[in-house]
């Protein structure tokens, strides 16, 4: 099993921690880690690779697309929705360049499998 994710960086304070929760995506604050619940769902071999630099880049991309389709998207989700959506990928963007949002490439096999 592979997946990605998107997590805060260790060591947070509580003020970048709620920070990383309006700009992070939904979700994104765990009560333990991955690599914990890959191991109590009987996940052996894992390996965890950070994959946050292509992360950067692909919000960077996804902000000035956007941005330069504007209309298109506006049309089909309305300009509240397309302000929103847009200050949501900066703030992601600002929190990567700041170091206290993260994106993780999570590999593993199932024990016995």
């Amino acid at each position: 099993m592979a997946f990605t994710t998107i997590v805060p960086a260790a060591g947070l304070t509580p003020a970048d921690r709620r920070h990383v929760v309006d700009v992070g995506p939904s979700d994104v604050l765990l009560r333990t880690s991955y690599p914990s619940l890959l191991d109590s769902a009987g996940f052996v071999g894992v390996v965890a690779q950070d994959v946050t630099a292509r992360y950067k880049s692909t919000l960077a991309a996804w902000l000035h697309e956007t941005e330069r389709r504007a209309d298109a998207v506006i049309a089909v989700v309305g300009h509240d929705e397309f302000a929103e959506r847009q200050r949501r990928r900066s703030g992601a963007l600002a929190a990567v360049e700041a170091g206290v949002l993260q994106r993780w490439l999570y590999c593993g096999r199932r024990r016995g499998g």
